[in-house]
């Protein structure tokens, strides 16, 4: 296929121009930044800006992969790809941090008596841990996930995101600091330091 036939052609510029080229490509991006967010929205149930980070990682990682991209291949089809595959990622880990979540209640239930725990209103402590851990920083964020949603040991952490395993043991620290803090409104209950155990495992 002639890679710069109109099938190719993008916004004025030739496929070449448009990884290469940093007017081209920005073209590119705007016009289709909005429809993508727009897709992840409707299509898998993201609010906005969770759509607007997970696709402008895609577009991040299409211009860095730009050099790699075999001849005659379609940026966007690529660029819905990439994005595609995010969205399932994000998925997974929602679910798996969702039953984590609901083990860290049920823990929390079992070690106390039913009418203290029907005190608690269990739907905010759910949203609080959830937000908490989505409020931290994306590096330590993402090694707090890949530690203690996905089970990874440290060295496997700092492997996967070449980091030093020193890294990983400080942002993990770091992470638990800020959680606590975070969660202090739960520290006059027996909930917290059974959350605390667990993520401290």
């Amino acid at each position: 296929m002639n890679v710069n036939s109109p099938e190719n052609e993008r916004e004025g510029g030739s496929f070449d121009e448009l990884l290469f080229d940093d007017a081209s490509f920005e073209v590119f991006f705007k016009k289709h930044f909005l429809p993508l967010c727009a897709y992840c929205q409707f299509k898998y149930g993201l609010d906005l800006q969770m759509a607007k980070e997970v696709v402008h990682t895609g577009f991040i990682k299409l211009w860095d992969a730009r050099k790699n991209l075999a001849a005659g291949v379609s940026p966007k089809s690529y660029l819905y790809k990439i994005i595609t595959n995010n969205v399932l990622d994000l998925l997974k880990h929602q679910r798996v941090r969702q039953q984590y979540v609901q083990f860290v209640l049920q823990s929390a239930k079992e070690g106390m008596e039913a009418e203290d725990f029907d005190r608690v209103d269990v739907k905010k402590l759910q949203a609080d841990i959830n937000a908490a851990i989505a409020e931290l920083p994306e590096q330590m964020r993402r090694i707090f996930e890949m530690s203690r949603f996905e089970g990874l040991k440290y060295t496997q952490i700092a492997e996967q995101l070449n980091i030093s395993v020193k890294t990983v043991e400080t942002q993990m620290s770091r992470a638990l600091t800020k959680l606590r803090e975070k969660l202090s409104a739960y520290l006059s209950t027996i909930i917290i330091i059974l959350i605390l155990t667990i993520l401290l495992k």
